[in-house]
């Protein structure tokens, strides 16, 4: 429990680690890219609505330019010999069709400012224009073009005057512009839904009809700047609305053209940006809390296998250091045990040369010779006793090693020998074939003789769980390969190892043994020692079939 503990605080920091260090760059990356769009967006706007003022003024410029070029070209065209009568009405009728739409009525005024001809729907033929200001100032600059105003018509319209010195006297030409087409061609700029174009004059007054609102003449209450550029951009709120303008001189600057178009729209891809980066922060978030939560529960789960695995890892090093130890007491036991079989065998061999000199003058022929023949077991007994002794030593010593050369032909079988006797308890048949064409080896033979029994007893824990105390098969040979190598085989037919475990097999501390009996450390040990004699330890198996190891030693002369 007291790991657990500091286990979900170390959670609880790794998540909002995991939150808050993505979030961060994530937040300046979006903030950065907004501004740096809405910059750009907005800097787009006022661009094209400025583009659009640009584009309209010179198309209305072009237009009036246009009319009053028709205009003197009439009046260059005109015969001296026409200007009165039924010859000037002629003319200007067909100026006035060959004019098209644009015109509504035209007239030729004499020097004396009076309607010489005139040609339109409105009656104005015999009227005197010598008072009007548009005439004078026609006079003055030889053209004019005219603020919308009513005049003798009532009408609001606009005219385009020319003239022409004939015969030492002034002659004006004077046509009235259609009011609709030119209105359709100034309120058309191609801004959305809510963009729009008007014309002002000096006072603020409209020259065109305003599409949100304002007649021909009325007044315009917003408080426009003060052209002092040929183009000029703002913005500006007019009836609760906020909006973004674009002014243009016209027509010598008397004029100015106005389009403006709704902030919401004109900066529409500026909220669209927002509610695209607001978008991609929510998703962007829930994606890494979801990343967290998934990232962090797993690095949990792992410091709890981790924390597990130390504690299993101490538990192994604990069984491993009484193994040691064990290891150290059965070595002073063999040496405690050595000291009375040497007694033994003394007193054997004293023994021995009594039962000589009684057999010489033994009556009982037969009981000397059984009392000779117990003697002699006991002889055999006394030296196996010592044998094992003697391995159990040379075993158990931590010697550095000691390499010499070794004949596999004379060590496998005494090898055999040692576990012979405990596999022949759990009814295993241990077999031992070596070839003629197995090399001599270089090696320690107390490490080599440490592999052979860790691999025999390890076959013989497979056999007996599988077979139990009958059936079992233990098969270890040696021959030579086609490199020199001496290759060492322990095959049995025991409960074999998985796939998974076989990945696994030679990790420190992993055994497939029941708890309690196995350290997991014999195969990684048996591992490393035949890689530092320049070999290889290998595993095949089949789980429910058998298990065979394979050593190749390289051979002394390869």
């Amino acid at each position: 429990m007291a790991t657990q503990k500091p286990l979900c605080g170390i959670h609880r920091l790794l998540l909002v680690t995991m939150i808050v260090i993505p979030a961060i760059p994530l937040l300046i990356s979006a903030a950065i890219g907004f501004y740096s769009f809405a910059g750009a967006s907005k800097r787009f706007s006022v661009s094209s609505i400025r583009q659009a003022a640009v584009d309209r003024a010179a198309l209305i410029d072009e237009f009036l330019h246009e009319r009053r070029n028709d205009l003197d070209s009439f009046m260059a065209l005109l015969p001296v010999d026409s200007l009165h009568g039924q010859e000037a009405l002629t003319e200007l009728t067909s100026w006035l069709r060959s004019g098209g739409p644009v015109f509504q009525d035209m007239g030729l005024i004499d020097p004396q400012g009076r309607h010489a001809a005139y040609v339109g729907p409105f009656g104005l033929a015999d009227k005197d224009y010598s008072d009007a200001d548009w005439y004078r100032e026609t006079l003055q600059n030889g053209y004019f073009i005219s603020d919308v105003y009513l005049g003798y018509r009532k009408v609001p319209h606009f005219v385009i005057a020319v003239t022409r010195r004939i015969d030492g006297r002034v002659w004006t030409l004077r046509a009235t512009v259609n009011p609709t087409i030119f209105g359709n061609m100034v309120g058309a700029p191609g801004l959305g839904d809510t963009g729009e174009a008007y014309i002002l004059n000096s006072q603020g007054l409209f020259q065109t009809n305003r599409r949100s609102g304002g007649a021909l003449l009325e007044r315009d209450g917003y408080p426009y700047p003060p052209q002092n550029e040929n183009l000029i951009s703002f913005t500006g709120t007019d009836d609760d609305e906020e909006y973004l303008f674009a002014s243009a001189r016209l027509n010598d600057g008397k004029w100015r053209l106005i389009v403006r178009q709704k902030e919401e729209e004109a900066f529409q891809t500026v909220v669209m940006a927002s509610y695209t980066v607001l978008f991609v922060l929510l998703c962007g978030g829930a994606v890494i809390v979801v990343l967290a939560l998934i990232v962090s529960r797993r690095l949990s789960e792992t410091l709890r296998g981790q924390a597990a695995a130390v504690d299993k890892l101490e538990g192994q090093l604990l069984q491993a250091a009484r193994l040691a130890e064990l290891g150290e007491m059965a070595a002073g036991f063999a040496h405690e045990i050595n000291n009375p079989l040497q007694i033994m065998k003394t007193d054997l061999a004293l023994l021995e040369l009594t039962l000589k000199d009684v057999t010489d003058v033994c009556d009982n022929r037969e009981a000397c010779d059984e009392l000779k023949e117990i003697a002699d077991q006991f002889q055999i007994q006394i030296g196996r006793c010592a044998a094992i002794t003697r391995e159990i030593l040379r075993f158990g010593r931590q010697d550095a090693p000691h390499v010499e050369d070794m004949d596999l032909a004379d060590f496998l079988p005494k090898v055999g020998a040692m576990i012979r006797n405990k596999a022949q308890v759990n009814g295993i048949d241990v077999t031992c074939d070596v070839g003629p064409d197995v090399p001599p080896v270089i090696a320690d033979p107390g490490q080599l003789q440490q592999v052979m029994v860790n691999l025999l007893n390890n076959a013989i824990h497979a056999v007996v769980d599988r077979h139990g105390s009958k059936g079992g098969r233990i098969e270890v040979a040696a021959r030579g390969d086609d490199r020199g190598r001496a290759v060492i085989t322990v095959a049995d037919n025991g409960c074999g190892i998985n796939q998974e475990s076989l990945s696994k097999i030679f990790m420190p501390f992993f055994t497939t043994k029941a708890p309690g009996q196995g350290t997991g450390l014999g195969l990684s040990v048996c591992h490393s020692i035949i890689d530092a004699l320049g070999g290889e330890l290998t595993v095949d198996s089949t789980k429910g079939e058998g298990t065979t190891f394979t050593v190749r030693i390289p051979g002394k002369g390869a």
